[in-house]
């Protein structure tokens, strides 16, 4: 952004200034967007107005000091576009994008440890069996019993699949009274299905909320 401005104002010094001084709205706009999308509230999306209003006025602040440090009081050469409240938008949620397409995929990526097994102990032919949820596909509720996909084979249990769905860690999300799918296989999504090797498994209305929500707070899709 300091070549940007700089193209506006025309030396490097000034153009760095103004850049440092609008950053604080950008990290407080990537904060509260952070926690605007874990938010349940009913009340969230005017949450989100209070967050735009607010950072924005943090960033006519940062614009006002910038009148005083880089333009000595000269309103005739402080380009107009600056204190444009969808540029200044703008401008925030690139830093917010940019932050999150880079950081926050390494934090991710760092986090996740793919070789480690997560051990699993179901009940499968009257015997105990641990499985590998890192393995495990998805699960499926028929005829009285479930069957649990993994990625070479299956198993059949006669649990319950709501008392499988609370032994379940994060990562396993319940689409359909059917269905549990493990979100790290997901291939494909729309509004009425979830694709897992080439299988389509129903999303009823029940679960459908809470299955699109899930999925835009962990920005899978």
């Amino acid at each position: 952004m300091t070549f940007i401005y700089s193209s506006l104002l025309g030396g490097f010094s000034g153009a760095l200034t103004l850049a440092t001084l609008l950053l604080p709205g950008a990290a407080i706009m990537s904060l509260g967007l952070r926690y605007w999308h874990r938010s349940k509230s009913k009340w969230r999306w005017l949450h989100l107005v209070y967050l735009l209003l607010f950072t924005l006025y943090v960033e006519w602040l940062g614009m006002l000091i910038a009148y005083w440090l880089v333009f000595e009081l000269q309103f005739q050469a402080m380009p107009k576009v600056l204190v444009n409240p969808v540029f200044l938008w703008l401008y925030m949620m690139f830093f917010t994008l940019l932050e999150d397409r880079i950081f926050k995929k390494e934090e991710r990526l760092s986090n996740d440890d793919s070789t480690a097994a997560i051990w699993f102990e179901i009940v499968s032919d009257r015997k105990r069996q641990q499985i590998n949820l890192r393995d495990l596909l998805y699960i499926e509720s028929s005829n009285e019993q479930i069957v649990l996909y993994l990625s070479e084979k299956s198993l059949n249990s006669r649990e319950r699949i709501s008392q499988i769905a609370e032994r379940l860690p994060e990562g396993f999300l319940r689409i359909h009274r059917s269905y549990i799918v493990n979100v790290k296989w997901i291939e494909a999504y729309t509004n009425g299905s979830i694709t897992i090797k080439d299988q389509d498994l129903p999303i009823s209305r029940k679960y459908k909320d809470e299955v699109e929500r899930y999925l835009a707070e962990n920005r899978l899709f």
